[in-house]
Parts: C-alpha cells; sequence; structure tokens
C-alpha cells in the first residue's frame, strides 16, 4: 500500500496504535477508584505507542509554555493530569483491531519486540553508569524504530524493502536501508525525524535537549544506538561478526572486560525472553538458551517479514533447527549438518569420511559425486599431511585454482582425486579425535562465502 500524501501530517494526526493487552490493563488502571501510578506507568512502558503519545504530548506543552521537556513518564502523566490520562489514553487504537492482516501485524509484533529488547539492554547499562537520568534514555530506546513501527502500519512493503537491503548486504544498518528506501519515495528520512521527534518526543529531540552537555549527550546517543543495533543483529545469531563488534563496543563504553559485558548482555537477553513468553513475543535470546524448544516461530526467519529467505539462512536455519536437539550425538549431529548442506545450500556433491579407531585411516561413508568421478575408498593420514593438518583443529580450507598447485604437493594419489576440482574441507574432531573429513564441492553458484557461516554457526554446537 502507498504512503499517505502528506505523511509527516498523518503521523502526526494519526497515533500509534497500542497492543490490547496493554490497553485493556492501562484502561483497567485508569478506571480504578484510585489510580496507581506505578501500575500505570508499568504498563505504559511495554508498548512504544502508548510512550510516544503520553511523552510528545506533555512535551508539546512544555514547550508551548518554554519549559524544560518531562524527564519520565511518571513526569509526563504529573504534567498532564489524571484527568487527561482518563479522557485521552483509553482514545488510543489497538493494534489489533488496526491490522487485520497476519503479514503487518506479525512484522509490526517484531519491529515492537526489539524496541521493548533494546530498552531493556540500554536500562543495564545505565545502571552500570550510575545514570540518574536513565528513565528518560530508557524511553529514547524504546522508541527508537517509531518510524519502522509506523511504516508497518502504513507501507509494509517498504519496511520489508529495508530489511531485504540489510539482508542482502546493500546496506550495513537499517537506518542507512530506511534512508535509501524512502528516498525513492519522495520522503527525507533527515526532515522525517526531525518533524517526529520534536511531535513525539523521538531520541532525536532528547539529543537536542541535551546539547548544553555535549558529553552526556554522547553517552546517551552512543547507548541507544548501540542498543538498537545489539537487538537488530541478533536476530541473526549472537556469535556473528555484526554483532561481536557490537558487544566489544559495549565493553569499551562500560570500561569491562569482554567477558562480564558479554554476561551481562547475555543475562539481559535471557531475562527479556523470559519477560516475552506470556506475552507471545519473539526473543532472539532463545538461542542463546541451550536445548531450548524449537517450535515454530521461535527462529527468525526472514519469512516473518515477508522476505523470502536466502539459501544460506535457509541452511542456518537447519542447523539450529536440527542440531540444536542432539548436542551430544555426534552422529545426528553430522546428519543435520548435511541436510542443512543439501537442502538449504543446494549442495549437490558431498564426500564424507569417517576416521578409524586407529586414528590413521579414513574410510568412505558418503559419496554425493557424480558417478563419473571416481572416489578413493580408503584415505591414509599419514601420506596426506594436508588432511592431517586440517585435524590438528577443526579446521577448514578452500580449494581453488589459485592454491591447487601448492596444495596438491601435501596429498598423495588418491588425496589428489579428492582435490581436483574446487571444493570446501572441514575436518571435524570429536571430544579431541580426529571424527570425520568432508568434502563439499564448489560449483559457480556456492563459494566459500556461502558455506563458511554455515560452518562456524554448526561449529558454536559442536564439542571439539
Amino acid at each position: 500500500m502507498p504512503l499517505p500524501n502528506d505523511w509527516i501530517a498523518y503521523l502526526k494526526e494519526t497515533p500509534l496504535p497500542v497492543r490490547r493487552e496493554v490497553h485493556q490493563q492501562v484502561c483497567r488502571a485508569l478506571w480504578s477508584d484510585e489510580v496507581d501510578q506505578g501500575v500505570l506507568v508499568g504498563w505504559l512502558r511495554r508498548d512504544p505507542g502508548a510512550c510516544a503519545f503520553i511523552m510528545g504530548t506533555a512535551a508539546r506543552a512544555q514547550r508551548a509554555r518554554e519549559r524544560t521537556a518531562p524527564h519520565s513518564l511518571d513526569h509526563a502523566l504529573s504534567l498532564l493530569g489524571i484527568t487527561w490520562a482518563k479522557s485521552e489514553i483509553p482514545k488510543l487504537p489497538v493494534l489489533e483491531d488496526v491490522l487485520t492482516d497476519a503479514l503487518r501485524l506479525g512484522g509490526y509484533f517484531m519491529a515492537l519486540s526489539r524496541s521493548l529488547h533494546a530498552a531493556r539492554h540500554a536500562e543495564s547499562w545505565l545502571i552500570e553508569f550510575r545514570d540518574t537520568n536513565y528513565e528518560i534514555v530508557v524511553l529514547a530506546t524504546l522508541l527508537h524504530n517509531f518510524i519502522e513501527l509506523a511504516l508497518w502500519r502504513d507501507a509494509p512493503e517498504l519496511a520489508q524493502a529495508s530489511l531485504a537491503r540489510v539482508r542482502d548486504g546493500l546496506d550495513k544498518t537499517f537506518g542507512q536501508a530506511l534512508f535509501h528506501v524512502l528516498k525513492e519515495h519522495g520522503v527525507d528520512l533527515s526532515q522525517l525525524e526531525q518533524e517526529l521527534g520534536a511531535y513525539y518526543y523521538l531520541p532525536t529531540q532528547l539529543y537536542l535537549d541535551e546539547s548544553a552537555s555535549p558529553m552526556l549527550a554522547r553517552q546517551h546517543q552512543t547507548i541507544v544506538l548501540l542498543a538498537r543495533r545489539l537487538c537488530f543483529y541478533s536476530e541473526e545469531g549472537w556469535y556473528h561478526e555484526g554483532i561481536m563488534s557490537i558487544k566489544q563496543q559495549v565493553a569499551l563504553m562500560l570500561n569491562r572486560d569482554q567477558s562480564s559485558t558479554d554476561q551481562l548482555i547475555h543475562k539481559t537477553a535471557i531475562q527479556t525472553a523470559h519477560e516475552f513468553d506470556p506475552m507471545g513475543f519473539y526473543c532472539s535470546a532463545k538461542m542463546l538458551v541451550e536445548a531450548s524448544p524449537v517450535q515454530r516461530g521461535i527462529w527468525p526467519l526472514p519469512s516473518d517479514y515477508g522476505i523470502p529467505p536466502t539459501n544460506q539462512q535457509r541452511a542456518l536455519l537447519g542447523i539450529s533447527e536440527r542440531v540444536t536437539r542432539h548436542r551430544h550425538d555426534p552422529l545426528l549431529m553430522l546428519k543435520g549438518l548435511l541436510a542443512s548442506l543439501i537442502e538449504g545450500l543446494h549442495c549437490r556433491s558431498v564426500v564424507v569420511y569417517g576416521v578409524g579407531r586407529g586414528g590413521q585411516m579414513l574410510s568412505l561413508s558418503i559419496n554425493k559425486r557424480p558417478a563419473e568421478e571416481p572416489v578413493p575408498q580408503h584415505l591414509t593420514l599419514g601420506t596426506n599431511p594436508l588432511f592431517q593438518r586440517l585435524f590438528a583443529g577443526n579446521k577448514a580450507i578452500l580449494v581453488q585454482e589459485e592454491n591447487r598447485s601448492k596444495l596438491i604437493r601435501l596429498v598423495d594419489d588418491q588425496g589428489q582425486q579428492l582435490i581436483g576440482t574446487d571444493c570446501y574441507l572441514q575436518t571435524l574432531s570429536w571430544q579431541g579425535k580426529p571424527f570425520v573429513l568432508l568434502i563439499v564441492d564448489v560449483h559457480s553458484g556456492l563459494g566459500v562465502r556461502d558455506m563458511a557461516p554455515v560452518f562456524d554457526h554448526f561449529l558454536q554446537f559442536w564439542s571439539a
């Protein structure tokens, strides 16, 4: 669906919807004989739409009186008064009534869970800093993806296009992707952020208000940025290059060692997963929990956003689903890996050798190469130093035209039959002993960029 003609004006006139459970609980709190503001605020903090409406209304009223903006949700409600709250908050639209299409609602829920997840991480870091202004920064983090939420409501295909740009490597961050997609549709992201920031008191307005204290503003901006990127990247897993870089930046910011920082991040993520469970929200922290039950909808699929997954993502998902259930059975884990390579990456030429009890003889276990290509039945490690070196750890190497002439000297005649074509070699040891050698042939549509992340993901679960 196309964006409204004047989308900025439309966003100002039409507040974001509020999740049904939050709407019901807030109304119940407001209709009590005596309003418990602690309970009221607790529920409001669970929905960015409700928070943006209240904070924005209070900030605009204060600005009209040339006074400073509210510094918390409690403060905003106190400024607006209980009569206003009882009159206006119940009028907010209910999310499940506004978005009846499953795709739009699913995308909105994913973005909503990410905003809540990011806010929880920001709060944990602000507590580490003993920052007395933590409440307003947590709210800013909660509202960091206000525009994405609005897109899922008003133009879900643009939200999908932005996510696809990041997925396909055209942009590194969702913000960059959003800039390009909105520009194609005549929307200036900077102007949009500026106007909505002032109207709903989004993060950009907070940074502007704190500009008199540049160090504080910079720290708060860094916290919001790292929290939003951490939660976005976590949907792809917790140990890939992108998220590892974010974790390192968090450790530097908190002046903590990497191990304790990782523990803090993972602890917060798992606590958030428990919080989300009764809400029915997806949470990427489920990937951190060993033996977490694999159910439909738990593992992150781009199809949750309506974007077809790539072959590599199918393979990664397959490993997560199959391998985590068999952490202590190497044969079943290997079977899960092979199924993911064949079904996900469409590998059609795979050879597997098992290592005998003596640790020196390899015997052919699986041969998926074409019948016309000879494959030796046995290999001896002693006459194949290349394979022997790879078994020094769970190591891998890509054999291709550039290095074949050097590597071919490190294998005997049988080994040369295996590496005569471009292939990816991966050794796996189990409990300190060589276990299997995998050879996956590389063709024009399948390269090391596709396979290496799949094997890296698998090795997180493999016991060397």
